[in-house]
């Protein structure tokens, strides 16, 4: 998900190691992740990525320096998802997020999930 966000995990991991934690805190990164995992899977240093996303998440509310009615679209539109039907449906996202973003640049998100279930990586 590190695409759809100006930081990505090793940007935000960055920021914690020099001592940001507000800045980390405040970055949309956290709000982002997926929680799939494929980071920590990916890291070859072993480091707890969704661990650390999720404590920034509960610093970032804790401290107010997040507002929970300010999270993402694409944070609400998956969770919705998971809360209605148990499960994610990677086009319905893509397509409820990118239509979110109209008129700005649904095209673009089109071709992106068109290449990707092309590839095979939606169902």
């Amino acid at each position: 998900m590190a695409f759809e966000s100006a930081h990505t995990p090793r940007k935000v991991i960055r920021l914690l190691q020099l001592g940001e934690l507000k800045t980390a805190g405040q970055s949309p990164f956290p709000w982002f992740c997926a929680t799939c995992q494929v980071c920590i899977v990916r890291c070859p240093r072993g480091v707890d990525v969704l661990g650390i996303m999720l404590a920034l998440r509960r610093e970032g509310q804790r401290q107010g320096w997040v507002k929970l009615d300010k999270e993402p679209y694409f944070y609400q539109a998956f969770k919705e998802m998971v809360e209605k039907e148990g499960r994610i449906r990677e086009f319905r996202l893509g397509v409820k997020t990118a239509l979110r973003k109209f008129p700005l640049h649904p095209l673009e998100e089109m071709i992106l999930l068109f290449k990707m279930w092309r590839r095979g990586k939606l169902w």
